[in-house]
């Protein structure tokens, strides 16, 4: 495992170079797509721009509150950049906020948005995934199987590389769905939320530090089954509607 990357005399910690080179990765295909659902590439690169400022200081704040007597101790500590330092929710919940500001703000489509931005958020989990696993951040399940890996001094299933590799294979196959036959509006987001449920909900098992509510349930896969069957009924819902007339889609862009 690499959890840093020495570069002279500075060690850059792998993950967060990952989560860099995963929002750069994701914000450009997103941008290349975006005039194929009507969304300029423009709007794509300002909304995630403002979005990450936004999340990036939410999660932060959220960080703060949550272990609010390690900042009262050490108050210094609120600037640090570390990955650990920042929670992920209320940085997803204010960069979502910032994108509906945006596109209310300029008059865009929210569904529309969401259509050029699905194949670029993928690309984005993809890539964090494979910064993760090098890492060495999430701890299989013990294994014997004849993928797993060491880690630890013990041979465990490589859980982050096989959610990289099936959430790469998701990729392509909407791309290429996407680009043979005409998706409705909202179904290729739509199907980009299934898959990326069913991916969570197959791989948590092989997760040693999953967190468990009950009886062993796993929380990741309780809110995994409820997107699919959410994001299921709207797909069989938009699959019973009867076809409407559309505009010629211009040429996609990978």
């Amino acid at each position: 495992m690499f959890p840093t990357i020495p570069i002279g005399p500075l060690r850059i910690q792998t993950f967060g170079l990952a989560l860099l080179l995963a929002y750069m990765a994701g914000l450009w295909l997103a941008a290349r797509r975006g005039p194929r659902h009507g969304i300029a590439g423009d709007h794509i690169y300002n909304a995630g721009f403002y979005a990450l400022l936004v999340g990036l200081v939410a999660a932060r704040l959220g960080h703060a509150v949550a272990y609010f007597e390690v900042y009262q101790t050490d108050p210094m500590q609120i600037l640090s950049l570390s990955p650990g330092a920042f929670l992920a929710l209320p940085g997803l919940l204010g960069g979502l906020a910032m994108v509906a500001i945006y596109l209310r703000r300029h008059h865009l489509s929210a569904v529309a948005f969401a259509d050029a931005a699905a194949p670029g958020i993928l690309l984005a989990l993809t890539v964090a995934a494979l910064g993760d696993f090098l890492a060495g951040r999430s701890l299989g399940s013990l294994s014997d199987a004849p993928w797993a890996m060491e880690m630890f001094g013990v041979q465990r299933q490589p859980v982050a590389l096989i959610e990289a590799v099936a959430l790469g294979g998701l990729l392509a196959i909407l791309l290429l769905v996407d680009s043979r036959r005409p998706l409705r509006p909202g179904q290729l987001a739509l199907l980009a939320l299934f898959g990326y449920a069913t991916i969570r909900l197959l791989t948590e098992p092989l997760r040693a530090d999953s967190a468990l509510v009950g009886d062993g349930w796993r929380v990741v896969q309780i809110v995994a089954l409820a997107v699919i069957a959410f994001s299921g009924w709207l797909l069989g819902r938009g699959a019973t509607r009867p076809d409407e007339p559309e505009a010629e889609a211009p040429p996609a862009a990978v």
